[in-house]
């Protein structure tokens, strides 16, 4: 009993002291808020201009609106599908671009429906169709009208998509 009531004694006087360091450590800290008369220094300068914001002349550059055209979907027994999006694929890894991610495990396999994640929203996309940030609508390629693209000042409007093959084809040869 001696034992367990000198023990008790001895932990009180040693928490006691423990209790008391971390106090004193704490007094001798730095105060986190400022000084009245500091505070007055700080006010008087920020009215002089002294800590004004300075705004920027630049810019602000806008990223372009991202489109999505689904290709295509390979889909294999026993391994994960291939989508074919926007001239990529997912074979070697689910991230398209830095904007587009295709969650080939999610992927409908009756109605052919892949999921695809584009800067942070979620769209699911059929073979054949294309969703366009601007206007956040899932449409059906064949409906879209090509953009036209002006090739020189002399020559008329062709589709982007024969001056693309047409210059592939040299590129070939």
């Amino acid at each position: 009993m001696k034992f367990l009531s000198s023990i008790l004694y001895l932990i009180l006087f040693t928490s006691g002291s423990v209790t008391a360091e971390p106090l004193d450590a704490q007094s001798s800290l730095r105060t986190l808020f400022t000084s009245s008369q500091v505070r007055d220094e700080l006010d008087s300068q920020r009215d002089q201009g002294k800590f004004k914001l300075q705004q920027s002349t630049s810019t602000v550059i806008f990223r372009e609106p991202v489109t999505v055209k689904m290709q295509g979907i390979v889909l294999r027994e026993n391994k994960k599908p291939v989508v074919f999006v926007n001239d990529g694929n997912t074979i070697k890894s689910r991230k398209v671009d830095n904007e587009i991610i295709v969650s080939t495990k999610k992927v409908s396999k009756k109605a052919y429906k892949v999921p695809v994640r584009v800067n942070q929203r979620n769209v699911k996309l059929k073979p054949g169709q294309q969703w366009n940030e601007t206007d956040r609508q899932v449409e059906e390629n064949y409906r879209i009208k090509p953009a036209k693209e002006k090739t020189s000042e002399n020559d008329e409007t062709t589709d982007k998509a024969d001056n693309l093959t047409v210059k592939a084809l040299e590129n070939i040869l």
